[in-house]
C-alpha cells in the first residue's frame, strides 16, 4: 500500500524499519545513511550554488561513481523500499531525512528537517567530482572543502564529528575498522 502524499512520519517511521541490516556492516544501516545524507550535501559549492543535497545527482553514474561515493549503492538500494511505498517523496528529501532519522535512532540530538529538495533529471546538472573530503591529504584540503560550503573552523570540527559512528572499508576509503567502539551509537567511546 502507498503512503499518503506529505505524510513525513510515515517516511521516518519507514526508514526506522529498514535500519536492522543483519548481514551489513554492524547490523545496522544507520551509519551509511548519515553518510549518503552527508556525501548529498556535501558537494555544495556556496559561489557557484551547485552541487548539494538538491538534486540527488548521485543517481547517475558521473557522481555515483566518483571514488569518494565508493559503498552507497548500498544506503541507497536499502532506502528503494521506501521511496517505493512514498513515492511521491524525492530522492533528495529521502537521503537527507534517512540521515536525520538514522541520528536520532542511534541516540544522536533531534535534527531540524524541511522538505522541498527537488531531484535533477540530468545528469549533465551533477557536480564535478573531487568535491568531498580526502583523508589521504591535508589539513588544508578539508578546511578548503568546507570553506567551499561556507562554514568555518568550528562547524567542520562538529561536522566531522559524524565520523564517531560507522566503520571504513578497505574497498572504499583503503582504511579499514570502525571509527569508535560503538559505531552504531551516536557515541564518542
Amino acid at each position: 500500500m502507498l503512503g499518503t502524499k506529505g505524510d513525513f512520519a510515515a517516511v521516518r517511521e519507514a526508514i526506522k524499519e529498514v535500519l536492522p541490516q543483519p548481514g551489513y556492516d554492524d547490523g545496522s544501516a544507520g551509519p551509511v545513511f548519515v553518510r549518503l545524507a552527508w556525501h548529498a550535501s556535501g558537494t555544495y559549492d556556496l559561489h557557484t550554488k551547485t552541487g548539494g543535497s538538491n538534486g540527488a545527482t548521485m543517481r547517475f553514474a558521473t557522481e555515483a561513481n566518483d571514488p569518494a561515493n565508493a559503498g552507497l549503492e548500498r544506503a541507497r538500494e536499502f532506502l528503494e523500499p521506501v521511496k517505493k511505498k512514498f513515492p511521491w517523496i524525492s530522492y533528495a528529501d529521502l537521503w537527507t531525512i534517512a540521515g536525520v532519522v538514522a541520528i536520532e535512532a542511534m541516540g544522536g540530538p533531534v535534527v531540524p528537517w524541511k522538505p522541498g529538495r527537488t531531484d535533477k533529471t540530468k545528469e549533465s546538472e551533477c557536480p564535478s567530482n573531487g568535491r568531498l573530503p580526502d583523508a589521504a591529504h591535508t589539513q588544508q584540503h578539508v578546511r578548503d572543502v568546507f570553506y567551499r560550503m561556507g562554514f568555518n573552523d568550528q562547524e567542520i570540527v562538529a561536522l566531522i564529528g559524524a565520523h564517531s559512528i560507522g566503520r571504513c572499508h578497505k574497498d572504499r576509503s583503503g582504511y579499514d575498522g570502525p571509527w569508535t567502539y560503538t559505531p552504531t551509537r551516536f557515541s564518542n567511546q
